[in-house]
């Protein structure tokens, strides 16, 4: 079963455009408020590997952290998240890829976030009438829970933001 999900917004920083790269370049800092992310990690190499895990609760299936991993390209304008593929062990993985686009706003910036979630759960088939309304029961309740997920970027990142400004001030 895949779901996805995905979600565009803005947000305004106060500090100057060469800054607000810096920011978006550094996914630890960027993410530091991310509290639904379990395990970041920014591996080194070219290109860099972010690598994380989206907690998903579904129904049934109980609570699973599903691994995900991304290529960071730094880019002339931001950075780019590129969604690699995983072949776990476990009940399912995710993908999530990306792109912080950051433009001037005279003294201040302006940063268009793009991101696109897809979580691979893993289910048994469902052969009888009460496997399939279990499975829909799953795939009902792990869609909440991708949407929360996902709902709760905006707000992480434009916190994390307002403490890298604060700092700087």
């Amino acid at each position: 079963m895949d779901l996805s999900r995905e979600v565009g917004f803005v947000i305004d920083l106060a500090m100057s455009q060469a800054r607000a790269l810096e920011f978006v370049r550094d996914v630890p800092r960027s993410l530091s408020l991310a509290d639904f992310l379990a395990d970041l990690q920014v591996l080194a190499g070219k290109p860099r590997i972010v690598a994380a895990s989206l907690p998903v609760s579904a129904a049934l299936f109980g609570q699973h952290e599903l691994p995900f991993r991304s290529e960071l390209h730094d880019t002339g304008d931001g950075a780019r998240l590129v969604a690699l593929p995983l072949t776990p062990t476990g009940p399912g993985w995710a993908e999530v890829s990306g792109a912080a686009k950051v433009s001037s706003a005279g003294a201040s910036s302006r940063v268009d976030y793009q991101f696109a979630v897809t979580v691979h759960l893993k289910l048994p088939e469902a052969a009888a009438w009460g496997e399939r309304a279990l499975t829909k029961l799953i795939a009902m309740t792990a869609e909440s829970a991708l949407r929360n997920v996902v709902d709760r970027f905006p707000s992480a990142l434009a916190g994390a933001a307002a403490q890298c400004e604060r700092a700087r001030a």
